[in-house]
């Protein structure tokens, strides 16, 4: 009888699963009310695979359910949120400890992998590891349900069987985004007074002192202590301090350990990422070519948004949850004082890996942004930080650029000298490794002059500049000795520093800037900078030894003169606010010989020509305002006084003697060769996927898209045949329809993203409509056809008519004028002749 109770709710349940979202979601928060424990237990791991998906099966497309889908993101998100049907049936799996299941190691970031094979591995760890009984190897991690669940939702994002489907979702606003958020806040309160909900009891993770250790157990390796994240000497005077009772119910861990699980996992599963780390040994990387190819690009594809703003949420949260230990007199503080320190060697390897492969493009905003977030932790305390997640907001990863910013009075105080002082590598190196970046991209760029101004804002806001000078003392600037050269007990994950190892202060032959040369001998750093406070030479030098190794020669940033790669981001800089001058005041002209007049204004409404420029003239004015500042925060920065100059391109010395123009060899791409070619650079994709402008209405442009695309879908043969007729209508169809022409993308699927081209046929495109000009023209016309006594759908057929009219008479042939079209030379395949890239 009991057995055909179990086999119908798992018939009922399998049933369930195969529902869609919506009614899927409503079933099992029903059978789970209704299930015993033990169908329970045999249902979870099942459960969680079918969700997740983390060999390759369906899974739910938690990462790709969007605002777009609101009844299956809300129903999804009230399934899992923290106090759902999915946890209330986690909680009751925690009422029995004995409840364990096994979590493979193939799933964990090799850095894990290789910890736990050394006994003094992470102590969170200790008491999840299964050992096999005749090897004494570790074959699995055995988790309680809460744990389980969260260990494959952190793997979820990093794992390679999704990746593909993340990469192709463009809203970031996912239902996984939304989930992690919850989370984050939940289970890491930064509030002392409030408690993580429900209240639970349970004694699996709560260490007994009348219990032998478990390293003597025969499923825990050896020197392996089950004591958690914080120390057990916490808890025991925490214990004895309230002379409790039920030393098992009144654990003081019992309160803090699913904080644990979620800061340990979140950060061990997404900060020590195979495919950011450059871990990957020659030899895995060539037995991944004989795998899958979902596989296979998991050693090569880069995070999404969505990954990065992930991330920077729990970046945020981490800030403010270490701060708010000051006033946090509970047994979570002491977890609240770690959270920082654990995640920070984590995130400089994290950063500096994915700093070296991330692409010279727009895109490396989100790297940015990130790391701006974590070297400033002032500007994230405990009482500020927001909790509420708005769903409907366009863009919450966006930073105020503004120059009065509500944050302004936010600055580093003497108090954060110690988090500066641990993470000065995080300040110095990553700058050092961006400042060569910006001498290879073009400043006239929006995206790119944006990037800079706001690193430039953060390194100039008051106090910053002088502690880090302050502590920059504390390093020894020296060459690497032989002896360290040689040590072998160090083996560095971090790609190398040799973009920029001519930072001309760690070279004593390296050349003084003739802007500098009169200022007088190079020094380390400015005699203006206070008494070194000598208590953090040992924690830089450690944190240099820990997280770079002995061979690492410190290059410090300030130095008296400034380096000369400052004067050439300078001169660079003062360069581009010229050409970004020239090059609004070129638009100003183009858009006023264009549309000036009356008949401008008629020929914009009849036919209105598509930018091939990303950026509005908006966005335009706004470079040289960026790039002023930038470089005023950059003199302010390194105290320089001088004016600064557009130098030539310097000639490089070859080893011969012989010199050369840089600018003139084909082998460099310099700035200003990337300059020459903006007048041949275009948009090669698809003319109705440009992004949207800020002179266009988004939702027209994406409804006129949608409605576009299921005219050509319903009617393409037709209008192919009528554009390539040879009569009269084929004329006229060819002066409504848009012309066949070849675009190119970059296909992802295939290793190494070859580009591609692709044939678009004759076609409908209403994206014209969404312009905000047409808009106003359109409703003015209306207007003034309401003032004289029209309908507005005589208006409408009247407009119709004239544009029908003047279409018809430009199809009267006046010549031999051969058919429009772009599709390549016959022969010649997907070769573009043209100078862009």
């Amino acid at each position: 009888m009991f057995a055909k109770e179990t086999d119908n709710f798992m018939v009922a349940v399998q049933h369930a699963l195969n529902q869609p979202i919506r009614t899927r979601c409503a079933e099992l928060a029903v059978l789970l009310d209704r299930a015993t424990l033990l169908e329970l237990h045999n249902f979870f791991p099942i459960l969680i695979d079918n969700i997740f998906g983390p060999q390759g099966t369906i899974s739910w497309g938690l990462r790709t359910s969007t605002e777009e889908n609101r009844e299956d993101l809300r129903e999804l998100h009230h399934f899992l949120s923290p106090c759902g049907p999915l946890f209330r049936l986690i909680y009751i799996l925690l009422r029995d400890p004995n409840i364990k299941y096994e979590f493979s190691l193939t799933y964990l970031p090799t850095k894990i992998r290789q910890l736990l094979e050394h006994s003094s591995g992470n102590p969170f760890y200790s008491e999840l590891v299964n050992l096999n009984p005749q090897s004494k190897q570790i074959t699995s991690l055995l988790l309680n349900p809460f744990d389980y669940y969260f260990f494959h939702f952190a793997y979820h994002l990093v794992n390679p069987w999704q990746q593909r489907s993340g990469s192709l979702v463009t809203s970031w606003n996912t239902v996984y985004y939304v989930l992690c958020c919850d989370y984050i806040l939940h289970f890491l309160p930064t509030d002392p007074n409030v408690k993580i909900l429900p209240d639970i009891y349970y004694n699996g993770k709560n260490p007994n002192k009348h219990i032998s250790p478990p390293s003597s157990s025969h499923n825990s390796p050896r020197g392996f202590s089950s004591k958690g994240l914080v120390s057990p000497i916490v808890f025991s005077k925490t214990v004895d301090d309230n002379n409790t009772v039920n030393l098992d119910r009144y654990h003081p861990r019992n309160e803090i350990w699913r904080s644990e699980t979620v800061l340990t996992v979140f950060t061990d599963m997404w900060l020590c990422n195979d495919s950011v780390s450059q871990t990957v040994s020659n030899n895995e990387l060539n037995d991944s070519f004989n795998k899958p190819i979902s596989m296979r690009l998991y050693y090569n594809e880069l995070p999404t948004g969505e990954y990065m703003r992930i991330v920077r949420v729990l970046i945020k949260q981490l800030h403010a949850f270490s701060d708010s230990s000051k006033c946090d007199d509970t047994n979570m503080s002491e977890l609240k004082k770690i959270s920082v320190p654990m995640i920070q060697g984590k995130f400089y390897a994290f950063l500096r890996n994915l700093i070296h492969r991330w692409p010279l493009d727009g895109s490396f905003r989100l790297v940015l942004e990130l790391w701006l977030t974590y070297i400033q932790p002032w500007r994230y305390p405990a009482t500020n930080l927001v909790k509420k997640i708005n769903v409907t907001e366009l863009n919450q990863d966006a930073e105020d650029v503004a120059f009065n910013s509500d944050k302004q009075n936010l600055h580093p105080t003497r108090d954060h000298l110690q988090f500066i002082a641990e993470n000065l590598l995080c300040y110095v190196v990553i700058f050092e490794q961006l400042l060569p970046r910006f001498g290879r991209v073009d400043l006239v760029s929006p995206k790119m002059s944006l990037m800079l101004y706001r690193i430039t804002k953060v390194f100039d806001q008051p106090n910053l500049p002088q502690f880090l000078k302050e502590i920059e003392q504390c390093v020894e600037n020296r060459q690497p000795s032989p002896t360290h050269q040689k040590y072998a007990g160090f083996q560095s994950v971090l790609p190398s520093l040799s973009i920029n190892n001519n930072w001309s202060t760690t070279l004593p032959a390296s050349p003084i800037p003739h802007h500098a040369a009169r200022n007088g001998n190079v020094s380390f750093l400015s005699s203006t900078v206070a008494p070194v406070d000598k208590k953090w030479s040992a924690i830089t030098k450690q944190r240099i030894f820990d997280l770079e190794g002995p061979s690492f020669c410190y290059k410090p940033l300030f130095s008296n003169p400034p380096a000369q790669e400052i004067y050439e981001l300078l001169s660079q800089i003062k360069k581009s606010q010229r050409l970004a001058y020239d090059l609004i005041r070129m638009k100003e002209q183009e858009e006023k010989e264009l549309y000036s007049g009356f008949w401008g204004s008629i020929k914009y409404f009849l036919q209105s020509p598509a930018s091939n420029d990303e950026f509005s003239l908006d966005d335009r004015k706004k470079v040289p305002i960026y790039l002023e500042v930038a470089l005023g925060n950059l003199k302010d920065m390194f105290d320089i006084t001088e004016e600064i100059f557009e130098d030539e391109p310097d000639t490089i010395k070859t080893a011969n003697g012989n010199g050369f123009e840089m600018s003139h060899d084909f082998k460099f791409l310099t700035p200003e060769k990337v300059r020459s070619r903006v007048k041949t650079i275009k948009y090669e994709g698809d003319p109705d996927l440009i992004p949207i402008r800020s002179d266009e209405n988004k939702f027209l442009v994406r409804t006129l898209y949608q409605i576009s695309l299921q005219i050509n879908e319903n009617f393409g043969d037709r209008f192919y045949q009528l554009y390539h007729s040879p009569s009269y209508w084929g004329r006229f169809w060819r002066q409504i329809l848009c012309p066949p022409i070849t675009v190119h993308k970059y296909d992802k699927s295939i290793m190494g993203s070859p580009r591609v081209g692709v044939n678009l046929p004759p076609r409908i495109s209403l994206r014209p409509w969404a312009s905000y000009r047409f808009l106003g023209y359109l409703l003015f016309g209306g207007i003034v056809a309401l003032l004289f006594g029209y309908r507005i759908d005589t208006y409408l057929a009247f407009l119709c008519s004239i544009y029908l009219l003047y279409k018809l008479m430009k199809a009267v042939p006046c010549g031999s004028s051969p058919m429009r079209h772009s599709y390549p030379t016959e022969g010649f395949g997907n070769i573009s002749f043209n100078d862009s890239f």
